[in-house]
């Protein structure tokens, strides 16, 4: 589906690269959840049926086959939630997003509520102050009590369409986000890490063969063994670790190539021994802005894309690896 990909991708890196969650953050995955009291944080949950009666301090985002919010429940920011089956009661006080086969909402929100479904039923409970879009196949089904002060904005369409649409607009805004992420990174590594990143570029230089054996076994090694713990409940989160430890590292190694480019820069000017820290930060912001021109070149791009990810990520794995020994 176009942009899941890239909001998949760009999202595992960004909740890396975030500052660490707050203790108060509850995050969950199970084949059954249930989430009860009062949570001074935000609700992160994934599994197969999921069940919040909770007083939420921050966003809740919820994916599950089966999704119920129970009355008790209020969320004091955004929710996002894409399920199978969602039904839906509560207070919130910001903006709701849903997505699934079939949404049920008899809700009080402050704010826009914002529906994608194969159906759609609007309870007798629900006040919304802001709009209600929906994007299905067919009209809501709202009823005569309902109340929803910005009005109904109703968009023909199929469930696929409305969610490509969906991951389309996060997918742009995560890619900008991811960009970001990458380029803080190698400026990060660049003033406080100079002698590893110098130790990765010169591998690359002087041990090509083996940087690109390093990057090649990892890049197709990890998502093998992610396929394979994800076939037992048992090793789900395991799976789920290791995908974000591959999301990582090929962030940090696209970081890194940019790094070894911009200090083959530095020879140039006569820089390459012991640059000092303006030279460093130059040296790098060069390297990612040249990757990023070449990355828009037709086929080039992505081959070039591809070997910095690849040789970054094995030189990066293989200097952690000489300085563990």
């Amino acid at each position: 589906m176009k942009g899941a990909a890239a909001a998949l991708f760009a999202a595992v890196w960004l909740a890396l690269c975030a500052a660490p969650a707050a203790a108060s953050d509850l995050s969950r995955m199970a084949p059954m959840i249930d989430v009860q009291g009062l949570i001074d944080g935000d609700v992160t949950l994934a599994g197969g049926r999921i069940a919040v009666e909770a007083e939420i301090a921050g966003d809740l985002v919820a994916t599950g086959a089966s999704i119920g919010i129970g009355a008790a429940t209020s969320v004091k920011r955004n929710v996002f939630l894409f399920g199978g089956e969602i039904a839906m009661a509560g207070r919130y006080a910001q903006r709701v997003w849903a997505a699934g086969g079939e949404v049920v909402l008899d809700i009080a929100a402050a704010g826009d509520v914002s529906v994608a479904a194969g159906h759609v039923v609007i309870g007798p409970n629900t006040r919304i102050a802001g709009k209600l879009r929906v994007w299905s196949p067919d009209p809501p089904l709202v009823h005569a009590s309902a109340e929803i002060a910005g009005g109904v904005v109703y968009a023909p369409g199929d469930m696929a369409n409305a969610v490509d649409a969906l991951l389309g607009y996060v997918g742009a805004i995560l890619r900008w986000g991811f960009t970001l992420a990458v380029w803080a990174t190698a400026l990060l590594l660049a003033a406080f890490a100079p002698g590893f990143l110098a130790a990765c570029a010169a591998a690359i230089a002087a041990r090509t063969g083996a940087v690109l054996l390093w990057g090649l076994c990892l890049v197709f090694g990890l998502p093998f063994v992610i396929l394979l713990s994800a076939v037992t409940l048992v090793g789900l989160p395991l799976a789920g670790a290791l995908i974000l430890a591959l999301g990582f590292g090929l962030g940090v190694g696209y970081a890194i190539a940019a790094a070894a480019l911009g200090n083959a820069g530095l020879g140039l000017f006569g820089r390459r021994e012991n640059p000092g820290l303006l030279w460093r930060l130059a040296a790098v912001l060069a390297g990612l802005v040249a990757l990023a021109a070449l990355r828009h070149i037709p086929v080039a791009g992505t081959v070039v894309l591809a070997a910095a990810f690849v040789f970054g990520l094995g030189a990066a794995s293989r200097e952690i690896n000489r300085r563990m020994r």
